[in-house]
């Protein structure tokens, strides 16, 4: 098991240059979530709607499988 030390994790010279460099093109909120909310939605929507098309898809070719063997 590896021991870390304060120094070693706050940097050499102990400041938050690490934390700086990380937050720049983030939208931080006060509690240190840094997702952004508007983006998240986009691309549940984004999903929603390829589930919506794969799944008309698979139905219509489900009932014209079933139309070719007489059962539809």
């Amino acid at each position: 098991m590896v021991q870390t030390s304060a120094s070693h994790i706050g940097g050499a010279n102990g400041g938050s240059s690490f934390d700086q460099n990380r937050r720049v093109g983030f939208e931080t909120r006060p509690a240190g979530n840094a997702v952004n909310l508007e983006e998240e939605m986009m691309k549940v929507s984004a999903n929603q709607m390829d589930y919506a098309a794969a799944s008309s898809l698979y139905s219509k070719s489900l009932h014209l499988l079933k139309t070719a063997i007489g059962k539809g």
